[in-house]
C-alpha cells in the first residue's frame, strides 16, 4: 500500500499492542511517534484505521471539525468493535448536539464547584483513611481507597446510591472493553447500565432530589432538551467516568509513587508540590492504549499522510503526552516538571468535563495518604486489569 501524493510505502502497526504490566512507556507508541507517526492499523471489529501518535497531530484530530465522533458510532462505516455503544451519549455527539447536551451539565462541573466540593471530598478521604489504618496489613489500596472515593463523590453528585460499586466496576471495564470480553457480554452489560439507570430515572421522576441527574430530568421533562436516550446516556457516561476512570487514575497515580520510593518520600518533604505532582502523574501514565474514534468527513491530511474522506482515525493523547518535541525527557517522571501542557484530559470539545472535580479528588487523596502514611509503601506487586482500553491496577497491596 502506497500514499497516492507521493508513491511512499504508508506504515502500518499490529493492533492492539501486546498488554504490559505498569503505566510506564510503551515502547510501541514510541517506535511510532519515531517512524510512523500516523500508521495504518485494523481495529478489533476488522476494520481500517490510522492510529495518530505525535502530540501536534493528535491535537489537531481532537480539535479539528472534521472529524465526526457521530460518523464513529452511527451509521454504517468503520467501528472499535462490532458492537456500538453509547450512540446516544454526548462522547458520541458533534456539535451542534454535542454543544446542546454540554451546555446542560456543564454549570455542575466547573472549577468554582469543584473547589467547592473539596472540603467534602477532604472529609471522604479522611473517613477512608480511618479505615485504612484500621485495617490489617497489608490491605489493598484500590478497594479501600480508590474505588470507593470517586464512586461516592460521582454517586453523591448525580444522585444514585453508593451501594452498587462492585456492579458499576464490572460494567465501567464493559465499556472500556478492548479483548477482555465478547461482543455479547459487552452488550449485555451495557443493557444492564442502562436498565438500573432507566428504573433509577423513573424513582426520581416521582422524588427529586438537588443532584445533576435530576437536573437532567427536568431538562428531559420540562425543558424537552433531552431524549429519553440522550438522557440514560447522559446519566451512564457521567457515572462510568466519574467513577471507573478516576479510581484508576488514582490507583495508577499511587502506585508510580510507591513504585520508586524516592518519589513518596520527594512528596514528603515538600508538600505543596502536590498539586503540580498530579499534573506529572497524568501525564507521564500511559493509561490509554487506545482512544475513541473518530470518522473523517471530508479529506484531510495529517503527518504528511492523506486521509480519506470516511475513514477512521485514532489519535493516541497518553502517546502525544511523551512526544519528546514537547516535553523534555519525557520518559522520566518529574513530579517538579513546570512545563506540562499534557493531554490527560483530552483536547477540543470533548475536553473531559469532570477534570476539575478529578483534579480535586487526586490532590486530596495523595495529600492524605502523606499528611497519614508517611510510611506507606509496596507490600506486593499490583494486579493488572487486562484485555481493556486503558492499563490500571485492579489491586494494589500497601503497609506502613
Amino acid at each position: 500500500m502506497t500514499d497516492e501524493d507521493n508513491g511512499a510505502p504508508i506504515p502500518s502497526a499490529a493492533f492492539p499492542f501486546p498488554h504490559h504490566d505498569g503505566l510506564g512507556p510503551l515502547p510501541e507508541l514510541a517506535a511510532l511517534r519515531r517512524e510512523a507517526p500516523c500508521a495504518r492499523i485494523v481495529l478489533p471489529s476488522g476494520d481500517p484505521a490510522w492510529l495518530v501518535t505525535r502530540y501536534k497531530d493528535v491535537r489537531s484530530v481532537l480539535a479539528d471539525p472534521r472529524f465526526s465522533r457521530s460518523r464513529a458510532t452511527r451509521g454504517a462505516g468503520p467501528r472499535m468493535a462490532r458492537v456500538t455503544t453509547l450512540p446516544d451519549s454526548i462522547l458520541a455527539a458533534d456539535p451542534p448536539e454535542h454543544s446542546r447536551l454540554r451546555k446542560l451539565v456543564a454549570p455542575a462541573f466547573t472549577a468554582r464547584r469543584a473547589e467547592a466540593m473539596r472540603p467534602d471530598v477532604a472529609r471522604l478521604v479522611d473517613g477512608l483513611l480511618d479505615g485504612l489504618a484500621a485495617h490489617d496489613r497489608p490491605a489493598d489500596l484500590v478497594r479501600l481507597l480508590a474505588r470507593p472515593l470517586p464512586l461516592a463523590v460521582i454517586c453523591d453528585l448525580l444522585g444514585v446510591p453508593r451501594t452498587d460499586g462492585d456492579r458499576l466496576d464490572a460494567w465501567c471495564d464493559a465499556l472500556r472493553n478492548l479483548t477482555a470480553t465478547t461482543d455479547s457480554e459487552v452488550t449485555a452489560a451495557v443493557g444492564e447500565m442502562t436498565g438500573y439507570l432507566t428504573a433509577l430515572v423513573e424513582a426520581k421522576r416521582r422524588q427529586a432530589g438537588d443532584d445533576v441527574l435530576s437536573m437532567l430530568i427536568a431538562a428531559r421533562d420540562e425543558g424537552d432538551r433531552l431524549t429519553q436516550d440522550e438522557l440514560v446516556s447522559f446519566a451512564l457516561v457521567l457515572l462510568a467516568g466519574g467513577y471507573g476512570t478516576t479510581a484508576d487514575r488514582l490507583a495508577g497515580s499511587v502506585h508510580l509513587l510507591l513504585d520508586d520510593p524516592e518519589r513518596y518520600e520527594q512528596l514528603l518533604r515538600e508538600p505543596a508540590m502536590v498539586g503540580g505532582a498530579v499534573e506529572e502523574l497524568l501525564r507521564y501514565a500511559q493509561t490509554n492504549v487506545q482512544a475513541n474514534l473518530r470518522v473523517a468527513t471530508e479529506e484531510v491530511r495529517i503527518g504528511g499522510i492523506r486521509i480519506a474522506r470516511g475513514e477512521a482515525v485514532m489519535a493516541v493523547n497518553s502517546s502525544a503526552n511523551h512526544d519528546e518535541s514537547v516535553f523534555d525527557a519525557p520518559d522520566i517522571l518529574d513530579l517538579a516538571r513546570s512545563h506540562n501542557p499534557h493531554l490527560g484530559f483530552g483536547h477540543g470539545v470533548h475536553h473531559c468535563v469532570g477534570a476539575q472535580i478529578a483534579r480535586v479528588q487526586l490532590q486530596e487523596a495523595l495529600s492524605g495518604l502523606l499528611r497519614r502514611f508517611p510510611g506507606l509503601r509496596a507490600a506486593a506487586p499490583p494486579e493488572w486489569k487486562t484485555g481493556l482500553k486503558t492499563r490500571a491496577p485492579r489491586t494494589l497491596p500497601v503497609t506502613w
